[in-house]
């Protein structure tokens, strides 16, 4: 019997405690649709972690405290002429970064 309340306790452990903290951007809402976004970079401010990106039709800036990279290491290796797409979703007026990826440039 104690060996069963051991099982089931980690168990319970793994699933309620542990498991959360892999996620590393939050889900959004499901009445929030991520959006997509490719283009430019034209500046980045790392102190605010604010990303501006140029398209041929507009210029977006997104907020990108939590998001994930792929390329790129840490936000300080984001240049300004990188082509990105940019996955977001809209938070209260504001462009939240859920992913960012550095593309190929063009050639």
């Amino acid at each position: 019997m104690k060996k069963h309340i051991v099982a089931i306790s980690i168990v319970w452990f793994l699933f309620f405690a542990v498991a959360p903290v892999f996620s590393v951007t939050p889900h959004p809402p499901k009445s929030q649709k991520i959006e997509r976004f490719t283009g430019r970079v034209t500046s980045v401010n790392m102190e605010d972690s604010v990303l501006v990106v140029q398209s041929m039709k507009a210029d977006m800036t997104f907020d990108l405290k939590g998001a994930r990279l792929k390329g790129y290491k840490t936000i300080s290796d984001i240049k300004e002429g990188d082509r990105v797409t940019v996955q977001y979703v809209m938070h209260e007026g504001k462009a939240t970064v859920r992913t960012l990826t550095k593309n190929r440039p063009y050639r």
